[in-house]
């Protein structure tokens, strides 16, 4: 289903999650995606194997993409490289800073080539500055973009250990940040002709994924961390039969309605609870005349309950929820897929809902090296070329 980057091309050159999420958001978007992989594949290819053979981290970070392999040591396989980035877009990688200039893809060269094509890095730390030549993978980009400082409970006070989001959300983020990137530089292009250098970084990301938290920080001095609740109006509480649901509260309307749906209306009035600072500040007695009423009936009876009332409010879902959920899949936040190794899948669809050009999910993940001769044949290579790139190691077998 052709979607609004329909026609464009991107060259790939990324591994593991952070590039390679950004190039399955821009395929979902209808972009052709040429992967390319070092001999022996992508790392990521092994990565969560299931007995079966399948990997949940590769079909998550690479479906919808076209699969060659290319001993970029080899100067046939940079030529080809530098062929197939005449025919396309954009180019990508997650190298470190300067390994593209080493292995003959630096921008200059990709320029060269090809005015028009938008290039987009995506480090560890950025392409200058003092640490930009370091490695980095998920966790230390959650390290030290401060969000590890920010999980820490404020209960455990000033040494409060450090907690991680779960694994792969720095790259998830910096992988969505290069994905903009990359549509921002196309937009460019496609205005002015000429392509651009972009880079982004997992530490970058990080430190925009908590812009209100800095913003804060940057005006009063203090090292923001996390409570169990949020606030007493604004978080999770449990059911009598134990399951769990949050509340939405910031209004006054809200409040007022909640208190009477409570059968509380003095609490509206209460100098403890009158104001949003109020009830912050009584946090903890709100909280526990909260857990009182939530655990007087079920679930299904609050959410009703709180649904007639107008107050903003849903279950806490796990993933069997969510992937029960009609509206999840009236949406098409989850679909479908063929896929003749496994029979038809479910799979994480687009966020997003374009009237005209909607997009879709392109596909499952490729076969190590699939596509290489229908790419270098859209390159300008015969088949007598081909076979002399194969017999020279520098196209992989």
């Amino acid at each position: 289903m052709p979607g609004p980057l329909d026609g464009y091309r991107i060259l790939d050159f990324t591994r593991y999650q952070q590039g390679p999420y950004a190039t399955v958001l821009l395929s979902d978007l209808g972009a052709e995606i040429w992967k390319v992989e070092p001999p022996g594949g992508d790392p990521g290819r092994g990565s969560d194997l299931a007995e079966d053979g399948f990997s949940r981290y590769f079909e998550a970070h690479d479906r919808g993409k076209r699969s060659i392999v290319l001993n970029l040591r080899d100067p046939s396989a940079v030529e080809a490289a530098l062929r197939m980035a005449e025919r396309c877009d954009g180019v990508i990688d997650n190298y470190r800073p300067g390994v593209m200039d080493r292995l003959g893809l630096s921008y200059e060269a990709l320029h060269a080539r090809n005015p028009r094509i938008v290039s987009v890095s995506a480090s560890a730390f950025g392409a200058v500055g003092p640490q930009a030549g370091e490695p980095g993978y998920d966790v230390i980009g959650q390290a030290t973009g401060g969000v590890m400082a920010l999980q820490a409970l404020e209960e455990q006070g000033r040494h409060a250990e450090p907690r991680t989001l779960p694994g792969g959300f720095a790259d998830q983020v910096g992988a969505m940040q290069a994905c903009i990137a990359m549509l921002a530089g196309l937009i460019a292009a496609k205005d002015s002709g000429q392509g651009q250098q972009v880079d982004v970084s997992l530490l970058g990301s990080q430190i925009a994924l908590q812009g209100v938290y800095f913003t804060g920080f940057l005006q009063d001095g203090l090292q923001p961390h996390m409570r169990r609740r949020r606030m007493p109006t604004f978080t999770f509480y449990q059911a009598s039969d134990g399951r769990w649901l949050v509340i939405g509260v910031v209004d006054a309307k809200n409040w007022r309605a909640l208190c009477e749906l409570m059968d509380h209306p003095e609490w509206e009035s209460d100098d403890r609870f009158a104001t949003a600072p109020a009830r912050q500040r009584h946090s903890s007695e709100l909280e526990s005349l909260l857990e009182t009423c939530f655990a007087t009936a079920d679930r299904e009876t609050w959410l009703q309950r709180l649904r007639e009332a107008d107050i903003p409010s849903a279950p806490v879902n796990s993933y069997e929820d969510v992937a029960a959920s009609e509206q999840v899949w009236a949406n098409g936040y989850l679909a479908e897929i063929p896929d003749p190794r496994y029979g038809t899948r479910r799979v994480t669809g687009l966020p997003w809902q374009f009237s005209a050009t909607p997009g879709a999910v392109q596909g499952r993940a490729p076969e190590l090296n699939s596509d290489a001769d229908s790419i270098l044949s859209a390159c300008g290579y015969s088949l007598e070329q081909i076979a002399e790139l194969r017999a020279s190691g520098a196209l992989a077998q």
